[in-house]
């Protein structure tokens, strides 16, 4: 009997990911791994953190080592841009016009960064992060006394200014929005990180639009915004959002809905033999059960897990609740479920940005919907996480302390 061949689409998390969850059934049908990017699958999160300031090399973000791929019988094949599927033929077609043949085919094919529509985008010193490429980049040009500008105040730009602080450059946060992590829909949660970044001396301005770069001896010079006002940069970092990368797909036959392409509870697209993980796959929440996109590192763990296994024949639905984790300076935040869709939101804890613990609660029709945590003890993590998507889970409000 014929070895099934794998074929997957995609070089980040969710992709190795599904190696694994494929590997755990069917120990030797052949994959071949189609990546656009220059490396091996790395991690995301450091990118903005850890390994932006510098801290190890890139082994130290790599996903697994470079032998792990063919231990595993995985071909890995980079620099490979695919430009459609045919899904009767069952075959993937490269820019090279190469056509790969599929028996089973995931679509991982991740975000790109959203990009910025503002004169003067293109002048030297205007940069974003998304890719190991772009985080060299801009480890390179952080230096003390570099004057950065992090336009976004959501997970991306909050992290970039706190680590960009942290490395010694004069930082100001530009947000367009009236609050920072407006994901968070809570003025109070808001104005507390507003008050730690000012603390750590970095300059806010919500409400505030981008006009224009200006350049001065072919550089950036300012960050020009709409009020007029003029915030001298040696360097600005572009942080307004992701775009899924599904526009490939577009004459392929899927469907495709808000920009994620539509999979049903096993994460199967409509497409015979085609599933969909991570940033790309509009999915049908276990909790809400609606469809709903992430682009977070624990959906892209979780959904290519599955979706491999799926692959390989287990045919399981997904039925992992949402989490995700971010850092800024001393300070560890962990989001679950829904924090935009809600009613209220109850802070249980102390908010003194100097030494904050806290939980913030999002309640819809007086049901508990998502959580926000900041700095739970190490120990008491994971239980209190636990017992608080159990409490999303059932719908239920959890009891005051």
């Amino acid at each position: 009997m014929a070895e099934t061949q794998y074929v997957i689409v995609g070089g980040g998390l969710a992709a190795v990911s599904a190696i694994e969850g494929i590997r755990e059934l069917d120990k030797t049908g052949p994959i071949t791994l189609l990546t656009a990017e220059r490396e091996l699958p790395y991690h995301r999160p450091p990118l903005s953190k850890s390994f932006l300031a510098g801290k190890g090399g890139v082994e130290a973000v790599r996903v697994h080592e470079a032998a792990w791929y063919p231990e595993n019988k995985v071909r890995v094949r980079l620099n490979q841009v695919a430009k459609s599927v045919h899904i009767s033929r069952q075959s993937v077609a490269l820019e090279s016009d190469e056509r790969v043949e599929y028996d089973k085919l995931l679509l991982a094919t991740g975000s790109a960064a959203k990009k910025l529509n503002a004169p003067g985008v293109d002048v030297p010193g205007v940069m974003y992060l998304r890719t190991l490429q772009d985080c060299y980049a801009l480890r390179a040009a952080i230096k003390p006394g570099v004057r950065v500008v992090s336009v976004g105040g959501g997970f991306v730009g909050m992290e970039v200014a706190a680590t960009a602080r942290h490395m010694g450059a004069q930082v100001t946060v530009v947000e367009v929005g009236p609050s920072l992590y407006r994901g968070f829909a809570s003025p109070d949660l808001s104005a507390f990180f507003q008050r730690v970044l000012e603390s750590q001396g970095i300059a806010v301005h919500t409400g505030t639009r981008v006009a224009r770069f200006r350049a001065q001896d072919g550089k950036l010079a300012a960050v020009l915004a709409d009020d007029g006002e003029q915030i001298p940069a040696d360097l600005a970092v572009v942080g307004v959002g992701a775009e899924p990368n599904t526009q490939w797909l577009a004459s392929s036959g899927f469907s495709i809905d808000r920009g994620g392409l539509i999979v049903n509870l096993r994460l199967e697209t409509p497409g015979k033999d085609v599933w969909a993980a991570g940033d790309i796959a509009r999915f049908p929440d276990p909790v809400t059960k609606q469809p709903r996109r992430l682009e977070h590192w624990d959906n892209a763990l979780a959904q290519g897990k599955q979706a491999g296994r799926n692959m390989a024949g287990a045919g399981e639905p997904y039925l992992h609740q949402s989490a995700f984790f971010s850092d800024i300076f001393d300070i560890t935040i962990n989001v679950l479920g829904d924090t935009e869709n809600v009613d209220s939101v109850e802070v249980r804890g102390d908010m003194d940005p100097a030494s904050p613990h806290f939980t913030a609660l999002y309640a819809k029709a007086s049901r508990l919907a998502g959580a926000v945590t900041v700095n739970l003890n190490t120990a008491d993590r994971a239980p209190e996480l636990d017992d608080l998507q159990r409490h999303i889970r059932e719908r239920t409000i959890p009891p005051v302390a």
